[in-house]
Parts: C-alpha cells; structure tokens; sequence
C-alpha cells in the first residue's frame, strides 16, 4: 500500500447550529458546545442564548491535527468519534460568585468519511439528553434536538491508491435492546463497549461477512430459525431485532404481506423507528399508500434524521399527487444523504413519470 504522506494536516469540526434547544431554568438558555477527540478537549464555544424557537447559532471551529507518524493517526480516525457536548450556563443568584452549568446532553461524529476519500461533509447528529435532562422527550412525536456540524480537511488524508489498496471493515450498533438491569446508570454515568472478535494476520481464516446487518449466508435457513423463533415468543419486547431481521428478509424476497404481518407485530408490542418504517415499506409495495404513508409518519416521528423514511415518504406523496409534500421529503431525504442509490433512482423515476418532486425540474 502507498505510504501516507507524514504532512500534518488540520481537521477542522464546525458546528453552525442547535436545534430544539431548551433548558433547566427554560426555554431561552444561555449554553455553549465543548468539543473533544481523543480524550482531548479542543476547545469551548461562545456562550449563546438560545432562541425561544429552540436554535442556537453556534458556528463554532475547533481542530486537530491528522499526523499519520506522530500523534492523530488513521487508526484513530476510524474508531473513534468527536463528542460535542451541550452545556448550559445557569443564572447566577445573589452572592454566588461562581458560574453553574449542568450538561445538556451529548452528540457524536463519526470521522469515517475522511477514510473514503471525502475532504469535506456536513451531518446533522442527534444530541442525546443525559438522564434528567429537559431534552429528554416527555411524550412520543417530540422532535429530538440535535446539532448541525461541518467536517473540513484542505486536502483528502488517502489518495485514490491507498484507498483502493487498502480495507475497512465497518460495523454499527445500532441499539442494545433488553440490556441488564446493571447497565441502567445509577450515580456517575458510565460508558459501555461492545466488541467484535476479528482474527489478526496469521492465524486460522474466520471470514466474516455481513449484509445489512444479517450474518452473509443461506437466507432460507436464516429465515426458517427466525420463524421457528418468533413462534415461542413470550416477551416480543425482547425479540425486536428477530422481528427486524425476519422482516426484512420478508422484504428482500418480494412476500411484503409477510413482511407487513412481521412488522406489525413489532410495532404493536416493541415500536421503533425501524419497525415502523418496515411496515410502511410493505404496505407501500403492497399499494396501500394510506397505510404506508401512516406508518412512516410513525417513523418520523420517532426520528426524523433517517433518511429511508424521507425517501419512502417522497414516494408516497409522488403516487398521491401531492407536489409540495413530495418535494419537501425529498429535499430531506437529499439533506441527510440517502445511501440507497437503488432507492433514489426509484425515486427519480417516479418524478419523472409524474412530472414532479423534484425542485430542480
């Protein structure tokens, strides 16, 4: 493999705003974002007040730099992520003389476009409230705060020929479901790994092959043991990633009435964002598009960062005839950068054939 070249080039993180702010002491505080990588604060944001519309125009810069022989290096870079922590300053009272601040909550930045070439990206992270916090949602269908960050480097860290010649595996948690009764925080937070055992150079072959998240294998056997499964069902709540991953096998072999029974069990008993949208998938290859439309508004309620449920709302609105809402999702589904590529020219096909949905036509 090329060598890196052993420059030491800055990686600049701007975050430009916040969204659905709010406070202890209401709904106009005063916060600032803290930046940190490698166990390494990187600075403080101004001190902003919040808007009574929730946002907070931070444009806040901080850096460090990439030095492959010293320092930051790729390996850093790949497993580890920013945090951003939201702060807020609470009001001072008569005769206090130092500030008091209570945190937020907390987003991360997942570095890893940088390895695939990119030089620049932007991304809008969800800001995860810290136990007690007034961001923590109180009810269902509550937007989730987040913050909107900028990642800049002058130049791509790889060449094309590194990037080819070398390998990256990548494997995202998602959600830990039905975790012990020890992993609920009482006293000092604390922090959890979860680990994947993967073999070094030099001993016995184990290959590991996922797809979508499915170990890579025979899909007939897969889906026979998921359903031998879901048949002794106690507690489904415990069982969602069963009913996500037998429904989407549903999906992946056209039988959506399946898929659609899949997921409605997981949604009347363990509701998620991913349940819901699985069920609006199948009603809408079904042609059921109030149903599909229902489903995935569910969806977006629970998150409305996950582009997939943009994208098949912009495919609802399109069969409905419905330009301005078909435009709207679609402009989100671009914002949040769909990575389906089969899917979106789906979706630029049926723009075509109606002849709208898209604001560029």
């Amino acid at each position: 493999m090329e060598q890196v070249s052993s420059t030491g080039k800055p990686v600049q993180i701007t975050v430009t705003d916040g969204y659905d702010l709010k406070g202890f002491k209401g709904d106009t505080p005063v916060t600032f974002v803290r930046a940190e990588f490698n166990q390494v604060v990187l600075g403080d944001s101004a001190k902003i007040t919040v808007s009574p519309e929730g946002t907070a125009k931070y444009n806040f810069t901080s850096s460090f730099e990439f030095n492959p022989e010293g320092g930051i290096t790729l390996d850093d870079l790949a497993h580890k992520p920013v945090f951003l922590t939201v702060t807020e300053v609470l009001p001072k009272e008569k005769k206090q003389k130092d500030e008091k601040t209570l945190i937020l909550g907390q987003a991360v930045v997942d570095l890893l476009p940088l390895l695939e070439g990119e030089s620049s990206f932007e991304t809008v992270v969800p800001l995860h409230p810290v136990p007690g916090s007034p961001l923590e949602p109180l009810r269902s269908g509550v937007k989730q705060c987040s913050l909107e960050v900028k990642v800049f480097v002058s130049e791509p860290l790889l060449t094309p020929a590194q990037i080819s010649g070398g390998s990256l595996l990548k494997v995202t948690l998602e959600a830990a479901y039905s975790v012990p009764e020890s992993f609920i925080p009482i006293g000092p937070l604390q922090n959890y790994m979860v680990g994947l055992q993967v073999p070094s150079v030099g001993e016995k072959d184990y290959p590991i092959l996922f797809k979508n998240g499915t170990l890579n294998g025979n899909h007939a056997e897969a889906k026979a043991c998921y359903e031998r499964t879901i048949s002794f069902v106690v507690d489904a709540a415990e069982m969602h990633f069963i009913f996500l991953r037998l429904g989407h096998i549903y999906l992946e072999e056209k039988e959506y009435e399946k898929a659609k029974k899949t997921y409605l069990q997981a949604c009347k008993r363990s509701p998620s964002c991913l349940t819901w949208l699985g069920l609006g998938i199948a009603c809408y290859r079904l042609e059921e598009l109030t149903e599909a439309e229902d489903a995935l508004s569910e969806a977006n309620a629970l998150n409305n960062y996950n582009a997939e449920v943009w994208a098949y709302l912009a495919l609802v609105c399109l069969k409905a005839g419905r330009q301005l809402e078909a435009e709207q999702a679609y402009k989100y589904t671009m914002k949040l950068k769909l990575k389906d590529e089969a899917l979106l020219a789906e979706i630029h096909m049926v723009q075509e054939t109606v002849g709208f949905g898209n604001p560029s036509f």
